[in-house]
């Protein structure tokens, strides 16, 4: 279950909602989960509401942007690489996350706290 978890969560950065579906079944099978699939299932929810925070600042970051563009005509557009770079981190944070905890997974280690 939570590699088909890690799994929806790659496939998520194509569609979004599979993400959705990730962490809505990691919420359900935690409980009867061993620890070790615990703590996975733990860390995929994790990753998931990181992954909504950095939308959301980043959502904001980019219509300050926009709106600090609009107000200096354009000049404030070379700030646009701030939201950018908010967002490539994010990409790579999580492809790193997902990696890890698969990588864990494989060897039926747990992810620590």
């Amino acid at each position: 279950m939570a590699n088909l978890i890690y799994i929806l969560y790659i496939v998520g950065f194509f569609t979004g909602i599979t993400a959705l579906v990730g962490v809505i079944m990691a919420y359900v099978n935690r409980d009867t989960a061993s620890d070790v699939f615990k703590s996975h299932l733990n860390f995929q929810i994790k990753v998931f509401w990181r992954g909504v925070i950095f939308a959301v600042v980043n959502t904001v970051v980019y219509v300050l942007v926009g709106v600090i563009s609009a107000v200096t005509m354009g000049l404030g557009a070379i700030l646009t690489i701030i939201p950018i770079g908010i967002g490539i981190w994010w990409l790579v944070w999580t492809i790193m996350a997902i990696a890890k905890g698969m990588g864990a997974l494989g060897r039926s280690e747990p992810m620590p706290a």
